[in-house]
């Protein structure tokens, strides 16, 4: 019988099908959750509030573009930087920009050379909602009935609702020297065997979603965690806390 791993719904349409990778980042056939496990109600109000919030921030916004993911209508991507557009461009690792008016010669306000981008997400709350949904839909895949363990609820909630009585928290590592390089010789049919999407324990009694994508690796615990502080010492930028 279906029932929805998030609302626990058996009465819910199930008529669409889920991609624990968002399409967005590149999600195909092989990344689809099995039927009869995400309701249409839960999916829709995750793609809407959650899953568009998130993957218009950075880095995934910054990702979709250098790859040049199309959206699911088929538009090349794209981001705003506050100092113009960036675009995805057919040529994977390669961005067109359209520059905003202190960057184009002859402007009253004069001409910049230098432009900055935000490497810093504005909405980490929705981030880490992802990063559950993601999460659940992982161990949910493997067809374990841990999925249905009470002990995931707080997970099922704060990622459905985004209200939580207990301390959430999510990982970044990130290498843009790498990335860079990836993105340069990689093919749009092998970068996909960069990405790996699992369930571990990193630490003790505490199971974690693990999502690594190319040059970048997310942790986020799936039971409401303290942070140990081996995890708090992580050198910075390339590992960083979010606390949400």
């Amino acid at each position: 019988m279906p029932r929805c791993i998030f609302c626990k719904s058996t009465e819910a349409p199930f008529t669409t099908r889920e991609h624990i990778l968002p399409e967005s980042l590149g999600g195909k056939d092989w990344a689809l959750l099995p039927g009869g496990m995400f309701c249409d109600t839960c999916q829709n109000l995750f793609g809407s509030h959650v899953e568009q919030l998130a993957l218009g921030d950075y880095p995934f916004s910054f990702l979709r573009v250098l790859l040049g993911i199309p959206t699911k209508k088929g538009k090349a991507p794209w981001v705003s930087t506050g100092e113009g557009i960036l675009r995805g461009s057919p040529l994977q690792g390669s961005m067109g920009y359209d520059p905003s008016s202190p960057f184009i010669p002859g402007m009253d306000r004069g001409t910049k050379t230098q432009l900055r981008l935000l490497a810093y997400p504005v909405r980490p709350k929705m981030i880490c909602r992802m990063l559950l949904k993601m999460g659940l839909e992982t161990l949910a895949s493997d067809g374990s009935n841990d999925i249905w363990h009470a002990r995931f609820d707080a997970a099922r909630s704060f990622a459905l609702t985004g209200r939580h009585d207990l301390p959430w928290w999510y990982i970044q590592h990130e290498d843009m020297g790498q990335l860079s390089t990836l993105a340069r010789v990689m093919t749009s049919e092998d970068w996909t065997n960069r990405v790996k999407l699992s369930i571990a324990e990193p630490m003790e009694q505490v199971e974690a979603f693990l999502f690594e994508y190319l040059s970048h690796t997310f942790m986020v615990p799936l039971v409401p965690s303290t942070i140990p502080p081996s995890i708090a010492e992580l050198p910075k930028p390339e590992y960083r806390i979010f606390r949400v």
